[in-house]
């Protein structure tokens, strides 16, 4: 057994008794956050001639298929699932849910099509939420002002449900201090949890950048220069010294008055994750070529990244290429989760690409579709040039070389009569390698920004002590942020750091949310001089904590 977690709490028990100001203790909580996706779980099933068909609206229609085939004992041929869109998913439409099963029971009973579609207070209720935690934190530094020691022990709130791991991901931030991690769930009678876009980071950043940030005041130091020291991912570095040259940065202020302002800087990092057996098969059809592929596209632009990236490798136009996606008959794609979708859909298309301009006799393809009709070819996603992290997969999924990371400043005004935070500007860094598709890339940020703000001033999943039953059960009780509270938003994109990824790129969508909260809590510090520790920072909380 590692000696390093003892080591990690004897420096901070030396630190706290000999050099108290060197210590940052602190205890801070979450409340749980529901998906809340637009398009509730839904399902319409039907069984024809022994197969079962599934118009579904899930994340992973592959794995969809796979799982009610295993559940209802059918070859896996004998179900075929359909998602061709998909309205929203956040991490809780990734499995066989509830939707699938109750429909395709009943279509069997009945001998008949059924629709099973959640209602708002159902979809609230069971459709998933990211748990709540209690999180208890220590850091020391040395002499020098280098982090020296980190503890945290995080307690995760799943009801039914297990495998929080909110203090596992604080080993990837900030170097190779010791450090002792530990996560326990707590069992109780809600109902379970679920994977929610970027599973327990947002939650860990919320504390550790805390954190970090106090420490900076503590040490008199420049809480983007400190991060910097501390942190020793190149790929952050380049991020760090962009936003410390923001004006948005060095013009931050307080203030005594009723309204006060107040900038605050948080960062993270994130697995690099993909699916390594993904295909995608072209077929040459009437002069035109399809791209198809077993993904799904849930409102980030799948199907527009797959189109665009064989129409560019095969130096087409894009009228010339269709994609067809969400159907789990056709050849195997990556789950719209874990931010692995692009990184393992733009290179298996490359691949393909390269595949059908060697059967079409290779240059020129254009003026050759006309005479290649039923011309078809599936390619795969080609390894890493330097192979992963692990020589294994977890469930499917590949764990890359390298982490994405992401830097964030953000500016708010706090109105002290009130207690309500405005934000009025976000400052999003990151750095993901190549972006293939910058207007959908943006979009996906700008939405995790507005995730991360509700996460941090409004969502709030309340249940009864006593049943158990969800009282927030519609978006009036459940406040989600609107164009109202929406700030101006920035983004920008450092695009180097994964040459050996083919394509030279990653996926973005969880690292862009997870330091937006404690980023927003930082800020409200600075304005202030009052630090939350409970999220949501609620009026009251804030009015309670400024002593009015």
């Amino acid at each position: 057994m590692s000696k390093r977690p003892a080591l990690a709490v004897r420096r901070i028990q030396e630190a706290r008794t000999k050099y108290p100001e060197r210590v940052v203790e602190g205890v801070f909580t979450t409340a749980a956050q529901t998906h809340t996706p637009l398009e509730p779980h839904a399902c319409l099933a039907h069984w024809a001639d022994g197969t079962l068909h599934l118009q579904v609206s899930t994340q992973s229609v592959k794995a969809v298929a796979e799982l009610a085939a295993e559940r209802f004992g059918l070859p896996a041929e004998r179900v075929v699932a359909r998602a061709v869109h998909v309205g929203g998913g956040f991490g809780c439409k990734m499995g066989l849910t509830t939707d699938v099963v109750a429909a395709a029971e009943l279509a069997r009973l009945h001998g008949a099509p059924v629709r099973v579609v959640l209602d708002r207070d159902e979809e609230l209720t069971d459709g998933g939420y990211r748990p709540a935690s209690r999180i208890r934190l220590a850091m020391s530094v040395d002499a020098a002002g280098d982090l020296s020691a980190l503890a945290m022990d995080a307690d995760s709130d799943g009801g039914v449900s297990v495998g929080g791991t909110v203090a596992a991901l604080a080993r990837f931030m900030y170097g190779k201090a010791p450090r002792r991690l530990r996560d326990f769930d707590t069992v109780t009678h809600r109902p379970p949890g679920a994977p929610f876009r970027g599973p327990g980071g947002p939650t860990m950043c919320w504390a550790l950048e805390q954190a970090v940030d106090e420490m900076a005041h503590r040490l008199g130091q420049d809480p983007i220069a400190l991060r910097r020291r501390w942190d020793g991912n190149p790929k952050r570095h380049a991020l760090y010294d962009h936003a410390a040259a923001l004006p948005l940065w060095s013009g931050r202020r307080g203030g005594t008055g009723r309204f006060r302002r107040g900038v605050g800087v948080a960062a993270a990092n994130w697995l690099y994750l993909l699916d390594p057996v993904t295909e995608v098969e072209l077929a040459v059809e009437d002069g035109i070529v399809v791209a198809r592929c077993a993904v799904q596209d849930m409102g980030t632009g799948s199907r527009t990244v797959l189109r665009r990236a064989v129409a560019d490798a095969l130096g087409l136009h894009e009228a010339r290429v269709r994609a067809e996606i969400g159907h789990s008959d056709t050849v195997h794609g990556p789950t719209s989760g874990g931010s692995r979708t692009t990184p393992s859909l733009v290179p298996a298309a490359a691949d393909a690409a390269a595949r059908l301009r060697e059967a079409l006799g290779g240059s020129d393809v254009a003026a050759r579709l006309a005479a290649a009709h039923g011309v078809r070819v599936t390619g795969r996603r080609p390894r890493d040039h330097r192979g992963f992290a692990l020589p294994f997969t977890l469930g499917g999924v590949a764990i890359g070389r390298g982490f994405t990371g992401s830097v964030q400043v953000a500016e708010v005004e706090v109105d002290t009569r009130l207690g309500r935070i405005r934000p009025l500007r976000v400052w999003s860094g990151i750095a993901a390698g190549r972006i293939h598709e910058d207007r959908l890339a943006r979009s996906q940020c700008e939405g995790a920004v507005v995730q991360g703000i509700g996460y941090a001033l409004y969502e709030e999943r309340r249940t009864d002590p006593v049943t158990g039953r969800v009282l927030t059960d519609n978006l009036e009780d459940y406040r989600i942020p609107g164009i109202g509270d929406t700030p101006e938003i920035t983004v920008h994109f450092h695009q180097e750091g994964f040459d050996h990824v083919p394509g030279g790129g990653v996926g973005l969508g969880e690292i862009a949310t997870l330091p937006t909260a404690a980023c927003l809590a930082n800020a409200v510090h600075d304005a202030t001089g009052w630090r939350p520790y409970d999220m949501p920072i609620r009026p009251d909380r804030l009015l309670e904590g400024l002593g009015t």
